[in-house]
C-alpha cells in the first residue's frame, strides 16, 4: 500500500512543528553552550574592540559562537551563515533569545573576525577553555570521591581496637609507589597536537634559489667592505631590479625551462657584477700579496668553474 499527499495539498503554515513546546535540553548544541566559558571568552575577544567609537558591533557571543560552529563542522562562511539561519539549535548555541529567518550577519564578517583576533585572543581562548576543562574535571572526580564514600560500609565493631597493620611486603609496595610519584616530574609547557598548524621552513633547494641567496650574499658583503674602501661612490648592484627578475619568475607554477633558463643567467650576471666589485673593494682595502705569504686569491678565479657549470647546466 503507498500513502501520498500531494505537493499542492501541503502548505508551510500548516506544518506541524515540535519546536513550538521548546528545545530538548539532551541536544549537542545545548549540552555545548553550557560548559563552554563564554564569559572569558567575551572577554578576551572585547580587548581589541573600542567600547566608546565606532558603530555598533554584532553581539561578541553570537560572532564567538558562529566561528566555533564553522570550525567544528569544517563548514564555509556561506554554509556557516546558512545553517545558522535555519536551525534553531545553532540560533540558541550563538546566543539569540528567538528564532529568526535572517541571517544572522554577512559571510565576509568572518574574514574580518579572523583578521581583528589574532594570535593573542585565540591563545586567551585555549586558556580559557583549558581553564574550564579543568574545573569539570576536578568537578567530576569530586563526585566520584563522594559518591564511593557514600556506598563504603560502616564499620560497626569497636573503635577502639587499632586498625590491622598490612603485611610488610604491601608497606614496601606502598613506599615504592608514593616515592615513584613523587620522583616523577610535573608536565610542563604546551604542545601542539595539530601537525596542519605547525610551523614548516622546508624548502627545496633548486639552482635559481641557491644564485639568489649567492647574489643576497654578496651584496651584504659589498655593504659591509664600502665603508672601510674609502671610494666616494658605492658600486652599483641592480638589488632591486634582481629581486624583482627572481620573484617573478618563481612566482610561476611550472615556469617554462626556456624562461628558467633565461632567470638563471640573470642571475648569473648579477651575481658575476658583484663579484667584480667585491675584488675591486678588497683591493682598495688590502691589496692582495703573494699567496706563499699568506695572501688572497682572486674571487673570481675560485669561483669562475662554478660559474661555467651553471652556465652549461
Amino acid at each position: 500500500m503507498i500513502r501520498y499527499s500531494s505537493a499542492k495539498q501541503q502548505t508551510l503554515p500548516g506544518f506541524e512543528s515540535p519546536f513550538e513546546q521548546g528545545l530538548d535540553a539532551r541536544n549537542r548544541w545545548v549540552k555545548l553552550a553550557e560548559v563552554i566559558p563564554w564569559d572569558e571568552l567575551v572577554d578576551a575577544y572585547s580587548n581589541r574592540m573600542s567600547s566608546g567609537h565606532g558603530r555598533p558591533a554584532k553581539s561578541p557571543r553570537l560572532v564567538i559562537g558562529a566561528m566555533i560552529i564553522k570550525h567544528r563542522q569544517r563548514w564555509t562562511d556561506e554554509e556557516t551563515v546558512e545553517q545558522i539561519r535555519e536551525n534553531p539549535y545553532l540560533q540558541y548555541f550563538c546566543g539569540l533569545t528567538s528564532f529568526k529567518l535572517e541571517q544572522p550577519f554577512a559571510p565576509s564578517l568572518f574574514v574580518e573576525v579572523h583578521r581583528r583576533m589574532g594570535g593573542e585572543v585565540f591563545e586567551a581562548f585555549e586558556q580559557a577553555v583549558q581553564g574550564k576543562l579543568e574545573q569539570i574535571i576536578k568537578a567530576r572526580q569530586e563526585s566520584v570521591k563522594a559518591a564511593t564514600a557514600e556506598q563504603e560500609p560502616i564499620d560497626g565493631g569497636d573503635d577502639d581496637e587499632p586498625p590491622e597493620s598490612p603485611p610488610d611486603g604491601e608497606e614496601e609496595i606502598e613506599q615504592s609507589k608514593e616515592e615513584q610519584e613523587e620522583e616523577e616530574p610535573n608536565p610542563q609547557g604546551k604542545l601542539i597536537m595539530d601537525a596542519t598548524v605547525s610551523e614548516q621552513a622546508i624548502r627545496y633547494p633548486t639552482d635559481l634559489g641557491t644564485l639568489n641567496e649567492a647574489r643576497e650574499i654578496s651584496e651584504a658583503l659589498i655593504d659591509r667592505l664600502y665603508p672601510m674602501s674609502g671610494l666616494q661612490k658605492k658600486p652599483r648592484t641592480y638589488r632591486q631590479k634582481a629581486r624583482q627578475d627572481f620573484l617573478a619568475l618563481t612566482k610561476k607554477r611550472n615556469p617554462r625551462r626556456k624562461k628558467l633558463r633565461r632567470g638563471i643567467k640573470q642571475q648569473l650576471q648579477y651575481l658575476r657584477r658583484n663579484l667584480g666589485h667585491i675584488e675591486m673593494l678588497l683591493e682598495c682595502h688590502a691589496p692582495r700579496y703573494a699567496l706563499f705569504l699568506g695572501g688572497y686569491a682572486p674571487l673570481a678565479e675560485k669561483v669562475h668553474p662554478d660559474c661555467l657549470r651553471y652556465r652549461h647546466l
